[in-house]
């Protein structure tokens, strides 16, 4: 999988993936997925970071942001990892690592790739069996993507919409639920490894693109998907893994 330090640029979005430390189920409880998602807030602020979804699991994290500045990000999930695993540690009366270094990024094509990636992050558990409807789980953007949140918004809505190409809040709102109702009525919970495996998710222009900005690094395959949702749909992967 792609390490953020490694492959985060100006300008791109991009779909970041951190396990806690071991695979662990350290925010198994609810105090604690909380506690991240205070500090994700906060971090947001404070770094000016537009995020455009998230996942709070019970081992695991999504956060779907654009690169302004990539130091930001940086910041961001500095602050997050290690406010969240100092408040756990505390409470616990523990010492170590809650976290599992560094986060994984995948960049992800604007338009409906990006949307077909918010989708699957906002459907994580779902997919785990743990909820039957992403409205069930508090956790996530969802609520947001929804129009039902009003308080402490971590997603940048106006930004996405720049993304998604989409015109007005209620489109997306619209659009967005549309697609998960479909899923849910298809139960269409198939795993997809490449959003968080690939260096790059979207159409081969797209994707040829982003490898060739690293092809002196590394060696790359590219793989087609089908995907009902968009019309072609591309994933480039490093044709070894970068760390073990």
């Amino acid at each position: 999988m792609p390490r953020a330090s490694r492959y985060l640029c100006d300008g791109y979005t991009y779909h970041l993936t951190q396990r806690c430390h071991n695979r662990s189920f350290l925010l198994k409880f609810a105090c604690d997925r909380n506690a991240y998602r205070k500090w994700l807030w906060k971090a947001v602020k404070r770094y000016k970071v537009p995020v455009y979804g998230y996942c709070i699991t019970s081992n695991h994290i999504h956060v779907i942001v654009h690169a302004d500045k990539v130091e930001n990000i940086g910041k961001m999930m500095h602050l997050v990892t290690g406010a969240s695993a100092q408040q756990y540690n505390i409470r616990k009366k523990r010492e170590g690592s809650q976290w599992q270094h560094p986060y994984q990024c995948t960049v992800v094509e604007d338009g409906q790739h990006l949307l077909s990636c918010i989708r699957y992050v906002s459907m994580n558990m779902v997919r785990a069996g743990v909820v039957s409807d992403p409205s069930q789980w508090k956790w996530c953007g969802h609520d947001e993507l929804t129009g039902q949140r009003s308080r402490y918004r971590i997603l940048d809505i106006e930004r996405l919409l720049e993304s998604l190409r989409i015109d007005s809040a209620d489109d997306l709102y619209r659009i967005y639920a549309s697609g998960i109702n479909e899923q849910l009525e298809k139960r269409d919970l198939k795993r997809r490894a490449e959003w968080t495996e690939s260096l790059a998710v979207g159409n081969k222009a797209f994707v040829e693109r982003i490898a060739f900005k690293y092809s002196g690094r590394r060696t790359f395959d590219y793989t087609s998907l089908d995907d009902s949702a968009c019309d072609t749909q591309w994933a480039v992967r490093e044709s070894s893994p970068s760390y073990s």
